[in-house]
């Protein structure tokens, strides 16, 4: 048990440590309620509070914005690590891990380090009710088959998007996660899926 919690806190601050590690984002309040078979947000909310005060966590107002600190940090970071390349601006026409468009690379977890896996930074604000927010880092599987409602980074006229992915025949619907915003619908041959959305990495300053 970690120094200074009770057996139920130090069980959250496990589960944590575990999503990022396996998932590559903290989990939601409603999934450590599920967890952990605690009904209330608030009852959630309490033992956040509570290791956010014993310095072992670090939160923001935003979704999914759980940070470890180095204090509770000793199983989350493992020795064995994979670089993935970093795709920028991509360009008409190339392949998407064209030289032209990897901006360098990016320290993951090898677990995520899939054959022809890559990184891509998130822009704008269509994903945010799944908690993938603008400035965040994708992490993606170009090997893993696409389910229906997966996320995906999806190449549509030589500009990549991430969205939920929902194929109708001869249409592919890409479904943003923002109540805001409109699924988009194309023609099935011009919708280009170069990966699975698996993974992603935040900073929070």
């Amino acid at each position: 048990m970690s120094k200074g919690l009770t057996r139920r806190q130090s069980e959250i601050l496990q589960f944590i440590v575990e999503c990022i590690r396996e998932r590559g984002m903290p989990p939601t309040i409603a999934e450590i309620g599920e967890a952990f078979g605690i009904a209330s947000t608030n009852g959630v909310n309490d033992h956040l509070v509570a290791l956010e005060r014993k310095g072992y966590i670090e939160r923001s107002s935003k979704a999914r914005s759980i940070h470890v600190t180095e204090k509770a940090s000793a199983g989350l970071y493992v020795s064995e690590v994979g670089i993935l390349p970093m795709v920028g601006r991509i360009a008409a026409g190339l392949p998407i891990l064209a030289e032209e468009n990897v901006e360098g690379g990016i320290p993951v977890a090898s677990s995520l380090a899939r054959p022809g896996g890559f990184c891509l930074r998130v822009q704008g604000d269509s994903m945010i009710e799944d908690g993938i927010l603008d400035g965040d880092t994708i992490i993606v599987d170009p090997t893993a088959r696409p389910q229906i409602g997966d996320v995906v980074v999806a190449l549509v006229n030589d500009e990549a998007t991430v969205k939920h992915y929902h194929p109708h025949g001869a249409v592919v619907e890409l479904r943003p996660a923002n109540s805001s915003m409109s699924p988009m619908l194309y023609p099935a041959q011009s919708v280009q899926i170069q990966g699975v959305v698996v993974a992603l990495q935040r900073t929070i300053r």
